[in-house]
């Protein structure tokens, strides 16, 4: 087993600067876990700190049930996968593969076992005599991988390894390491700001910013229940689209708009809202209050079909530009105050400034309360109520009779 626990995890520096806060996460055996998040999120900063690389400020951190806060790098039984592929210059494929096997006495017969037949796996059988400098950047990454798993680690950890490679490099690397987790099973960690290394190869997800984790969940349970507005609107390509209103008595949800001016009256949106989602925010008194909607790009139509299916959530709508993607083109327009993009078939023939009809699938939007831009949906959602600010110098009329 190669078990990987977090608990109350924090970082701070000498500064007083906070990386990261009470960091909890249990890591299974064999899961590939995706720490992902924008620049400065603390993910890094957390993979070192698993590596023990940075020093944890308080908390704990155990692999294999074993306690490892003041444990050295070496014999924790972790390889890393650095950014830079960290490769020494001087040596060949084969000797970069085998330093770490020669600092540890593994005897030469075993070490040759290994590295031919990591090189078979990796596809480097004829690079074992080169140096890096004559090697292309995705098999200088194959190189770095191929050390990491030569030395048998409980556990790979990932800092950015493909960040500087080209899209279709990327795309083919992606691919290579998600085949080494399946055939090897190790448990591994990985930390990536690119939401698309995210969802492609990770068996669990875990979301940050600013150092705290938003949510954890695997790549189908992040994309389809978005705990809040800023999870639903970092994983998806292109990103999820939020529009604000407010829903009446009757069901009705009315778009924000813009305010009307000597040349034009406001534009208002208002579409239908299914039972089970105006129930929710009936049940939990939001009605009146401002509401988020999530919608992502494929949930809004303009097929015929979908506009008859959809009656009661059309919309009139002006399209602004059209991008072409080969297949799919992604229409950008403005609902109420907001500009959308929608992903459409690029066999519908769409003009820049053309008048259309789109249908939003409301009963797969995500809805998020405005005001903590938490999802109502979420398992005991409870909105948040600002409390009134209490008046020191009130008092009761008993209290001034007294």
């Amino acid at each position: 087993m190669a078990t990987v626990v977090l608990k109350n995890v924090n970082k701070v520096y000498p500064s007083g600067n906070q990386a990261v806060f009470d960091f909890n996460l249990d890591i299974n055996d064999k899961d590939f876990i995706v720490l992902v998040g924008p620049s400065g999120c603390g993910k890094s900063t957390t993979l070192r700190m698993i590596a023990g690389l940075e020093e944890i400020s308080s908390g704990e951190l155990y692999i294999d049930g074993e306690f490892m806060n003041d444990v050295l790098p070496k014999n924790r039984g972790i390889a890393m996968v650095f950014q830079s592929y960290a490769l020494f210059p001087h040596m060949t494929v084969y000797d970069n593969m085998a330093f770490g096997l020669k600092l540890r006495k593994v005897p030469k017969d075993e070490i040759k076992r290994r590295i031919y037949e990591v090189a078979a796996t990796l596809g480097l059988e004829p690079y074992l005599d080169r140096k890096p400098k004559n090697l292309s950047g995705g098999q200088r990454q194959r190189v770095a991988l191929g050390r990491a798993i030569v030395r048998d680690a409980k556990v790979f950890l990932f800092d950015e390894p493909l960040s500087n490679l080209d899209a279709k490099l990327r795309g083919q690397m992606r691919t290579e390491i998600a085949r080494i987790h399946r055939n090897i099973g190790a448990t591994s960690i990985y930390v990536t700001h690119d939401q698309i290394e995210a969802m492609t190869m990770a068996t669990r997800i875990v979301v940050m910013k600013d150092g705290h984790i938003q949510q954890v969940g695997s790549p189908e349970e992040i994309y389809n229940n978005p705990a809040n507005v800023f999870v639903g609107g970092f994983i998806g390509t292109p990103a999820m689209n939020f529009v604000t209103g407010t829903a009446n008595e009757e069901g009705y949800f009315t778009l924000d708009s813009n305010p009307s001016t000597e040349d034009s009256e406001p534009v208002v949106h208002s579409v239908k809202l299914p039972s089970d989602k105006f129930n929710k925010i009936k049940e939990l008194g939001l009605v009146g209050a401002k509401i988020t909607l999530g919608i992502r790009p494929e949930e809004i139509y303009l097929d015929d079909d979908n506009l008859k299916r959809l009656k009661d959530s059309q919309l009139a709508v002006k399209v602004e530009f059209v991008e072409m993607l080969g297949h799919e083109s992604n229409v950008h327009f403005e609902i109420g105050t907001t500009q959308v993009v929608s992903v459409m078939s690029s066999k519908r023939k769409i003009k820049d400034g053309e008048s259309i009809k789109v249908a939003i699938d409301l009963e797969n939007c995500h809805y998020f309360n405005a005001a903590d831009e938490m999802n109502i949906f979420n398992e005991g959602y409870v909105p948040h109520v600002e409390e009134e600010p209490t008046d020191l110098n009130s008092t009761t009329e008993e209290e001034q009779s007294a």
